[in-house]
């Protein structure tokens, strides 16, 4: 984002507009300039390698920037009084400036509502209401207020079930109401859907009434919106909760407008879905595309102008899906509508409409935030159906949407503490570490081309072009060198796609991901090198005019890693993400020794002699009769390993990925886990429900249980020899 100032800009302007204006970017260049160097000064007063002077100088700054802030001047006294340059006071102050003079504080992720947006291509939402006057909604009504009687002597979870299918199909209109009744009639004596004897006269003599009445109103009313809309080539999506209402209507529109129909319905092929929606979003033209629940999620119809709603879905998170598959990042000036059919002399359509409009105002703008309150208010409703029918959804709408700008202010609280938690695992070291391997991607790139060049590792054969784009040239079902049958077949699927090393060249092509852990080929490579037990071991006989007599020098590859074997759990998803937790904190580390029987190699030797590669004219790989002359020249081999051995593992004692690393490490870890803990018992208070702080009490016990786990395996590794080499240097003349 800070590598295009205007993208960043434009990004705050959404979450604060009068704060991030849009009409001055030198003015917020020279900001974030500030800032970055503020960020750059910060680090200055905890690093351990700052001298006095600089951080005299740095404090000068920020009493000069912000000595308005009596927090700031305090903690800048308290700092120049403190003797130790590792007092507590100087990461206090840090802090205390990150967190309260960022460029911002709020999260970008759920301000999609027209007022914050305005200027930029978010669709927004507006509703249309379409009054009808259908001659069949008092049949619909009087069964509802009928059934609810009946279904008072019924075992009461069973009846409430029962009434909400018979209430959700009923606002749907006579139609949806019809067909839900005609499928219950034909359900088998003893299945759920079964109508009971005590209740089938209701249920038939209001089939067949609905049958003698018009019940096409609806959905004629839906075609003319449609129609209009085509008129001014606009493209429509029409949903329906009733799978056989959605593909009635799909079937009406397309002997309407044959050319210009979609399906995205449950019993359509995948692919046909696919390109149902393709079609709808690319033909310049206006389309139609028609769904029933399939469509409410997962999909991205901004392109889309309408939605027209065949009914609507008793529960709200439900429709806010629906209505947020058009309320996206789109490209046009007016916001999306949404065509709601409303019927003024119906309760029941009247009341649940005004729940959700004047109570819930989910026509108004997003209340995606608010998944845990709009369930809460969906358990009431259906455990007040059976008992109050249409009054149930009767709410004091003051009262509930003072309610919901509560919990919307708990989900703003609850996401900065969570932002907290994530920003407690990077520390300015490691965020460095990240930066600077972001800008020097040729150890990464070297390193993946090695492993899967056909010469030395998995042969999946990449190629990449000049624009930095790689692709795998095997072919599925080839074999792949190196890989047994089995392992081929599960990596062919996970070769296809182009990626970069570069994050840059992902960014600039569409389509093109970048090369990093999350990829599922990098995944699966990951656990197959974890699961790869082959024995990597060589010897070699190295011709040397220093040596007088042959010598045997042992070289050892130890890896260095997170030790996963602390955690309590047979879990693999939470020792994979307990793992990824002790990577980032210990980074798996490769360190080679070269020893023999009496120590360490003197560091000259290894630079000139043992650690150059091997070279065909010189050098002979130990097998066959070479043997012999060894093994004659060098009796004791295997007590001479062994020596080298243990001398190897003696060294790497003494080495800082194991004498100094894990130890801070451990510290890094406990000071992570002891943020998150703050964090997850902070949510365990600030929770509304009793048993959403029960829920965060246990999450809190088993962080305390992660975060043990986690600190001794960073702070007591797992060290394993991943290969073994002998090169036995041999007197020339």
């Amino acid at each position: 984002m800070r590598a295009d100032p205007a993208v960043f800009r434009d990004l705050l302007n959404l979450v604060d507009p009068e704060a991030f204006p849009r009409d001055d970017i030198e003015s917020f260049r020279r900001r974030l300039q500030q800032r970055e160097k503020e960020a750059t000064d910060l680090q200055v007063l905890t690093a351990r390698r700052a001298t006095s002077r600089q951080r005299k100088s740095v404090l000068k700054e920020l009493l000069a920037t912000h000595g308005g802030d009596p927090a700031v001047a305090r903690m800048v006294q308290q700092c120049e009084a403190a003797e130790d340059s590792s007092a507590r006071v100087w990461e206090e102050l840090a802090n205390y400036v990150r967190e309260t003079y960022r460029i911002s504080r709020r999260v970008i992720r759920h301000r999609r509502n027209s007022d914050s947006t305005q200027d930029y291509p978010v669709a927004g939402r507006r509703a249309i209401f379409i009054p009808l006057d259908d001659p069949a909604r008092n049949v619909v009504d009087d069964f509802l207020d009928r059934y609810r009687e009946l279904l008072a002597e019924e075992p009461p979870d069973a009846a409430r079930t029962q009434y909400s299918l018979a209430v959700l199909n009923g606002l749907g209109g006579p139609r949806a109401l019809l067909h839900h009744l005609k499928r219950r009639l034909a359900a088998r004596p003893g299945r759920p859907m079964a109508v009971p004897e005590r209740d089938r006269a209701l249920v038939e003599s209001t089939v067949a009434r609905l049958e003698l009445a018009e019940t096409g109103t609806r959905m004629a009313a839906a075609l003319d919106i449609v129609q209009g809309h085509l008129d001014k080539e606009q493209k429509v999506v029409i949903v329906g909760t009733s799978h056989a209402i959605a593909r009635e209507f799909y079937e009406a529109a397309t002997n309407r407008w044959p050319k210009l129909v979609g399906a995205h319905l449950e019993n359509t092929e995948p692919h046909a879905r696919e390109n149902a929606v393709s079609d709808f979003l690319h033909e310049p033209r206006g389309r139609v595309l028609v769904g029933d629940s399939t469509l409410e999620e997962g999909r991205n119809l901004q392109g889309a102008h309408t939605l027209v709603n065949l009914d609507l879905p008793i529960d709200p998170n439900r429709l806010e899906q629906r209505i947020g598959r058009l309320d996206r990042f789109a490209r046009r000036v007016r916001p999306a509508e949404i065509a709601v059919f409303t019927e003024p002399t119906s309760d029941w359509v009247s009341a649940h409409v005004r729940l959700l409009h004047a109570g819930i105002g989910i026509f108004d703008e997003s209340v995606a935030t608010l998944q845990r309150r709009l369930a809460e208010i969906l358990d009431d409703l259906v455990e007040r159906l059976l008992k109050e029918g249409s009054d149930a959804f009767a709410a004091d709408v003051d009262e509930l949407r003072y309610d919901l700008a509560q919990e919307r202010n708990d989900v703003d609280l609850l996401e900065e503490l969570e932002s907290v938690a994530i920003a407690a695992d990077f520390d300015p070291a490691g965020v460095a570490d990240l930066r600077a391997a972001e800008e020097n991607t040729d150890e990464l790139r070297d390193a993946f081309l090695e492993l899967t060049s056909l010469k030395s590792g998995i042969g999946l054969r990449p190629a990449v072009d000049r624009s930095g784009i790689l692709q795998f040239q095997v072919k599925h079902n080839a074999p792949i060198q190196g890989l047994p049958d089995d392992k081929a077949r599960a990596v062919w699927p996970l070769l296809r796609g182009r990626r970069t090393f570069e994050r840059e060249v992902a960014t600039e092509h569409g389509g093109v991901a970048p090369l990093r852990i999350g990829d599922p080929l990098v995944e699966w490579i990951d656990q197959y090198l974890r699961t790869d037990e082959r024995g990597r071991a060589r010897a070699l006989i190295r011709p040397c005019p220093a040596v007088r007599e042959p010598v045997l020098w042992m070289a050892c590859d130890f890896l260095v890693e997170f030790d996963a074997s602390h955690l309590p759990s047979e879990s693999e998803t939470l020792t994979r993400r307990v793992r990824r937790r002790g990577d980032a904190l210990l980074p798996p580390t490769l360190v080679r020794t070269w020893t023999n029987a009496f120590g360490p190699a003197p560091p000259r030797l290894v630079t000139d002699v043992l650690g150059v590669p091997f070279n065909e004219d010189r050098d002979r790989v130990l097998v066959g009769r070479a043997w012999d002359e060894v093994l004659e020249a060098l009796p004791d081999w295997a007590s001479l390993c062994r020596l080298s051995a243990d001398a190897a593992h003696d060294e790497l004692r003494t080495m800082p990925v194991i004498a100094e690393d894990p130890v801070a490490s451990a510290r890094r870890a406990r000071t992570a886990v002891a943020a998150r803990l703050a964090v997850l018992r902070a949510r365990a208070e600030r929770l509304p429900s009793a048993a959403e702080r029960r829920s965060a009490r246990q999450e809190a016990v088993q962080e305390e249980t992660v975060g043990l786990a986690l600190v001794k395996g960073v702070e007591h590794p797992a060290v394993s020899v991943i290969a073994c080499g002998v090169v036995v240097l041999w007197p020339s003349i």
